[in-house]
Formats: C-alpha cells, structure tokens, sequence
C-alpha cells in the first residue's frame, strides 16, 4: 500500500482541479454547488485532511458529470 498524500499535495491537486473546472462553462451551476458544499464541509469538518478529502470527492463527482 502507497503513502498518503500529505496535505500539500491534496491541496496542489485540490487547487489545480478548481482551476480547470472554473475554466469549463459546462461546470458552472457544479462549482457553485461545490463552494456551497464546500463551506458546509467547513463548518463539519474539523480535521484539515478530511476537509481537503472531501473538497476532492467532490470535485471528482463534478469530472465524473463532465466526463
């Protein structure tokens, strides 16, 4: 089994998807979605590295619709 990504790798990827995404006209309603959910996921969460999992299922939830 591989090693964790460490939290600024989740953050890389996290930073590097929101971009692309942010970009594709197709995902607008999606990233207003997201940034809603996101600061729910704020306001639940309390450990950063669950905050930044569940920030990146959700942006893999909007890839898998444009997809």
């Amino acid at each position: 089994m591989g090693t964790p990504p460490d939290i600024a790798e989740l953050e890389a990827t996290i930073s590097r998807m929101e971009t692309r995404f942010d970009a594709d006209p197709r995902a607008d309603g999606l990233m207003k979605s997201y940034r809603d959910l996101g600061a729910r996921f704020a306001n639940d969460l309390s450990d950063p590295r669950d905050l930044l999992l569940s920030r990146a299922a959700a942006l893999m939830m909007i890839k898998y619709q444009l997809d």
